[in-house]
């Protein structure tokens, strides 16, 4: 269980470092594998590319005891609403930054890609019990 919340810690302090870097380009943080990079600063998928890490954040928040629709969906919603603060918090920051610009969009994608993780959080949780 240590190493989920671990994993969480690094995730969120990933988001927040990659969406406070003063340049936008993932392939300027040095640590990012290049195939990842070029595909994250191409156009099209600059806003997506938001989703991604809270797919994995949601995931792991999802596989914690407490958390799950079948334990409490209050606890769910609540673990849904406080990644996309998350979010919400990355891209006002970036209001700080003059090379960088908040976005709806990126909102957005991060709050679905939390939620994706979450919910698959949820169905491996419902599966491992069921067997």
């Amino acid at each position: 269980m240590r190493f989920i919340y671990l994993l969480i810690l690094l995730i969120v302090s990933l988001v927040l470092y990659l969406s406070w870097m003063p340049d936008p380009h993932l392939g300027k943080a040095g640590f990012v594998p290049d195939w990842l990079a070029s595909w994250g600063d191409m156009e099209e998928f600059r806003d997506i590319r938001t989703g991604v890490p809270l797919i994995l954040l949601g995931y792991c928040a999802g596989l914690l005891p407490i958390v799950g629709p079948s334990q409490n969906i209050a606890r769910w919603l609540a673990t849904w609403l406080l990644l996309t603060a998350l979010v919400t918090l990355a891209e006002v920051g970036q209001l700080l930054l003059p090379e960088r610009a908040f976005s709806w969009a990126d909102i957005g994608w991060g709050a679905m890609g939390a939620l994706l993780g979450l919910t698959l959080a949820a169905i491996t949780k419902d599966v491992r019990f069921k067997v």
